[in-house]
């Protein structure tokens, strides 16, 4: 009740001063400005002026009082609480400057200034790259610790996890303009011929289709190429909910839901798209040149067991902290899994191969 008396009251310009440091919110901040009082006593009661005044403000404000003068609609400006209209994009009633339905902007004069686009401009580029660069750094240098982010609430400062992984998947596409490699594309001679676990249905399923289109074997390896070089860049999605799926079954015990691990997943499957299309490349390419300023053989470099020996080790040491990052478990039972999972690495990538195969014939 004294609230809303006070309220009235403030409608009444403030000629009596002493009536109104007479009542209980004034003695309550009086009493709070004790220390300050005893050392300025002008800038005390100049400080309990100004906070009296804005209370009542507020509390006219609450009873949605409509600005009568200059003074209030300086006031409106600082409270845009009072301010009123329907937001363009979802029609919900929008108090502020910002709809808090679906978080549009009013539209002032600045929009329409080309300063305002351009300042637009440079802090899209900038929260982007900042964005961008902080997350490729932290899903490199401190495995789990987005994932933990993720879940612990804090993602504005970082991507998301699917954005990260489309991000590097285009990078890693971008990169095969400028190193070969197969992992992911898997030409047709690397089914047929570096094939060991389905090599006897690969060669008859290409026969069958040689036979049905009435083709020479190098029409359907260049028309198989090219049109697997694109799916792959689909079907990569596909190594996600694999790997997601692994991981519930080997921590079925911690109770979290699958879209956690699948979070888990994307992260991994982020960190190798950079290691295999930015990091490998790039040390590969080094140690070459440095191989043959040294007169040793670079075959010991680009050999094909060297290189994958190199990357199980690498998976290896990076499940092993992501996993203790963010599932909290043992050292022994996170060697083990990582060491299992590590392993298993190239035989879950020709599990991939095998889809992208029957898809790519299915429709070349």
């Amino acid at each position: 009740m004294d609230l809303e008396r006070r309220a009235v009251q403030c409608r009444i310009p403030y000629a009596d001063e002493r009536k109104m440091f007479s009542s209980p919110l004034a003695q309550r901040t009086i009493r709070s400005l004790a220390p300050v009082a005893a050392s300025n006593r002008d800038a005390a009661g100049a400080r309990i002026r100004s906070s009296l005044r804005a209370c009542d403000r507020l509390l006219l404000m609450a009873r949605q009082e409509q600005p009568k003068d200059l003074e209030s609609r300086m006031e409106d400006d600082r409270h845009p609480s009072a301010l009123q209209s329907a937001c363009p994009s979802c029609g919900a009633e929008t108090v502020g400057h910002f709809c808090s339905n679906c978080g549009e902007k009013e539209l002032t004069d600045q929009d329409y200034s080309l300063r305002h686009y351009l300042k637009e401009i440079v802090t899209a580029v900038t929260l982007l790259e900042s964005k961008v660069l902080r997350s490729v750094w932290l899903v490199l240098t401190k495995p789990g610790y987005l994932s933990s982010e993720y879940f612990r609430g804090c993602r504005v400062r970082y991507m998301k996890p699917l954005q990260l992984f489309v991000f590097l998947n285009v990078v890693y596409y971008f990169s095969l303009t400028l190193f070969y490699a197969t992992t992911f594309t898997t030409p047709l001679a690397t089914q047929l011929h570096m094939n060991d676990y389905y090599p006897r249905y690969a060669n008859t399923r290409v026969g069958r289709k040689l036979q049905k289109e009435q083709i020479s074997y190098e029409e359907l390896e260049a028309k198989y190429n090219r049109r697997t070089s694109v799916l792959s860049r689909t079907l990569v999605f596909l190594l996600i909910p694999i790997f997601a799926v692994l991981f519930y079954a080997l921590f079925f015990k911690k109770k979290k839901y699958l879209v956690e691990h699948t979070v888990v997943a994307t992260h991994f499957w982020s960190f190798n798209l950079l290691l295999l299309g930015v990091i490998l490349p790039v040390a590969t390419v080094l140690l070459v040149r440095s191989f043959k300023a040294l007169h040793i053989p670079a075959s010991y470099v680009t050999n094909d067991a060297v290189a994958s020996s190199v990357l199980q080790v690498c998976f290896g040491v990076y499940l092993f902290m992501m996993l203790r990052r963010y599932y909290g478990i043992s050292k022994w039972y996170g060697a083990l899994t990582a060491s299992v999972i590590a392993w298993s690495f190239f035989h879950i990538v020709w599990l991939y191969r095998f889809f992208l195969f029957e898809a790519t014939l299915s429709v070349v």
